[in-house]
């Protein structure tokens, strides 16, 4: 699976699927299988994003400097730049919903739906 540095720190994700994107953010104490049969079903209709958490799964420990929800948000957004996508739906739970919903204020252009 792929890998994006992010001051200095592993960022892990899937990738799978064409079509419109979908990015979704698992809950804490989990990771990306979380989301396991989603991604089988979604990934036949849609491009499917979904990173692991810092410190969770295959991704290194936070970035100095990560204090709080808006960063990881910024962290997705940064994701989302490096895959060159412009826009994207959003599926998250509990983290992963909040860091979503901070996203789509941060950059309401980017995000088509929550």
């Amino acid at each position: 699976m792929p890998d994006l540095l992010i001051d200095g720190k592993t960022l892990h994700y899937a990738d799978q699927g064409t079509g419109p994107v979908v990015l979704l953010g698992h809950s804490y104490l989990w990771d990306k299988a979380m989301w396991s049969a989603q991604i089988d079903t979604l990934a036949s209709r849609y491009r499917v994003i979904v990173p692991d958490l810092w410190g969770h799964g295959d991704s290194s420990g936070f970035p100095e400097g990560t204090r709080n929800l808006d960063d990881l948000a910024r962290h997705a957004l940064a994701l989302l730049d490096h895959l060159n996508i412009e826009r994207c739906s959003i599926v998250g739970l509990s983290v992963g919903g909040m860091w979503g919903a901070i996203a789509a204020l941060l950059a309401p252009e980017r995000i088509t739906g929550l």
